[in-house]
């Protein structure tokens, strides 16, 4: 892999709050990725290592990669907004890496999965989501599964909140989604990292 600047980075959502994270830049980067983390009162930021693992992917194939904190997590301000106010943390990370053209991928694990398929930019090529419950925001807020842009989900076959058989039926209707199946893992994919960089990684080469 070639050699890759890290630097913090802080920006202001839309209300001023104060949001933090990490800024991936490889060598001659083409293209975007904003990775979004779990659950915040769960111990999510943007330090999870699923997250970690999306970020390799991503920065292995050649993107710049912002993973932030949303708001109330990690060295962000502000207040957990059980998904409202997270939506415009997102396009706010967007915008502070300034993706211009793109390609941009919108990428998310867990909560952060679903803030990410709530979200929509002029730049992005796809949406590559780990483990998304389905759960944080109304199904009439998500905005990917009815958009012709690529789609790629990563589920583990063990979730305990969303398993394959309960995401599979609730995907049926989406436009151009993928569904990727990582066998030996559960919700949080111990010992199932590498599993998901590859197929994060094999969904940019599609």
């Amino acid at each position: 892999m070639e050699p890759v600047d890290v630097s913090v980075v802080q920006f202001e959502s839309t209300d001023g709050t104060l949001l933090e994270g990490d800024l991936l830049a490889p060598v001659d980067a083409s293209g975007t990725a904003v990775v979004c983390h779990p659950h915040p009162l769960y111990g999510g930021s943007r330090q999870d290592a699923v997250v970690a693992a999306l970020s390799r992917a991503f920065v292995g194939a050649g993107r710049r990669v912002l993973r932030f904190d949303f708001r109330g997590a990690g060295g962000s301000t502000g207040a957990h907004d059980a998904g409202g106010a997270e939506r415009h943390d997102l396009l706010a990370a967007i915008a502070a890496v300034e993706p211009g053209e793109g390609p941009l991928v919108i990428a998310g694990y867990s909560f952060g999965a679903d803030i990410a398929l709530s979200v929509d930019h002029p730049a992005a090529d796809r949406w590559v989501v780990v483990a998304p419950p389905l759960a944080i925001v109304a199904a009439d807020a998500l905005v990917a599964p009815s958009d012709p842009r690529p789609v790629t989900v990563i589920a583990a076959a063990h979730d305990q909140f969303n398993a394959p058989g309960q995401l599979r039926p609730k995907m049926e209707s989406w436009t151009n989604a993928t569904l990727h199946v990582v066998e030996s893992a559960d919700h949080f994919f111990a010992g199932a990292h590498r599993q998901v960089s590859d197929f994060a990684a094999a969904a940019l080469e599609s």
